[in-house]
């Protein structure tokens, strides 16, 4: 394909992405989908296609060979999860090109997904562990006391890093024991609760640390913070908070902010919580995400064989 007929496909893509922004789509999401199309316009490069209609179901079955076969930066192969990205960035950007009468026809329609392994959930801790990390932060102090209050909220409600971070002041209610979610993933909005603890926290962080870290500022209005009155970002909330008071704690497993919402998730699981529930709460959109942590589970059940049933013991 000559770079004249690549010029048309990338303007093809601009006006995609740009009816993704009007149908509703995250700029995140928009920006996700337009890069993998990247892989799509690099591999067309030098092939015999004429143009975008010229595209068939081989093209394409090529294209997903093309990307088993890539290598990545670090010369790696591409990841099944990247690979399954740009596979499906290429199958919606079809269907969004049949809408507009571009093409005649899907040639991404019989594309198989490549099968993933669903790893288990990695930086768990146990109830004493999470425990003995709640307890790290001085909640005498304006940082620690924000910090706790970060940390309550992430292990009592699940949320994910940019949830958390995304908070308005006006977004939890301590009162009522509820949090709004605004544009989860998938951009979607939820109601979370938050547990009694963690909305006590909360709220002397508000009345007490709050007005001290803005410092006579601008309100941002962001419920969390920076130390310079700003929201706080990721790197802070993962390294500086949830790293932290994890090693303070003396604990030797790698936890990152999203392994909170892990330990949520499988403590309620143990405590007999229904997988819907926690499918709610996490906001998954499909219970298959939520089924992982029955595997924790079982991964327990293991652990307690081995200590305890008499063939595992030693002779």
């Amino acid at each position: 394909m000559d770079e004249e007929a690549l010029d048309r496909i990338r303007v093809l893509i601009e006006k995609f992405h740009q009816d993704r922004k009007v149908e509703g789509y995250s700029e995140k999401s928009r920006g996700q989908t337009t890069w993998a199309l990247w892989y799509l316009l690099d591999f067309l490069k030098g092939r015999d296609e004429a143009d975008v209609t010229a595209i068939t179901s081989d093209t394409m079955h090529k294209f997903q060979m093309d990307l088993y076969n890539r290598r990545g930066k670090e010369k790696a192969a591409l990841s099944l999860v990247s690979q399954s990205h740009a596979l499906v960035s290429a199958r919606v950007f079809f269907q969004w090109l049949v809408r507009r009468g571009h093409v005649m026809a899907d040639p991404s329609a019989a594309i198989k997904l490549p099968k993933q392994k669903q790893p288990l959930p990695r930086g768990v801790l146990t109830r004493r562990e999470m425990e003995r990390v709640l307890a790290g932060p001085d909640v005498e102090t304006t940082l620690g006391l924000r910090n706790r209050a970060m940390l309550e909220l992430l292990y009592s409600s699940g949320l994910r890093s940019a949830e958390a971070r995304n908070l308005t002041l006006y977004d939890v209610n301590t009162a009522q024991g509820e949090a709004l979610v605004r544009e989860g993933k998938g951009g979607k909005d939820r109601v979370v609760p938050v547990g009694e603890v963690a909305a006590k926290y909360i709220e002397l962080y508000v009345k007490e640390s709050r007005p001290k870290l803005l410092r006579g500022k601008a309100d941002p209005g962001f419920l969390f913070l920076g130390r310079l009155g700003g929201k706080i970002d990721a790197s802070s909330l993962n390294e500086n908070i949830v790293q932290r008071y994890v090693k303070g704690a003396g604990i030797k497993k790698h936890v990152t902010t999203h392994g909170l919402r892990h330990t949520c998730a499988t403590h309620l699981l143990k405590g007999r919580a229904s997988l819907r529930h926690i499918q709610a709460l996490l906001g998954h959109k499909s219970l298959e995400s939520t089924q992982i942590y029955t595997r924790v589970e079982v991964g327990d059940l293991k652990r307690e064989l081995r200590r305890c049933h008499p063939r595992e013991q030693p002779r």
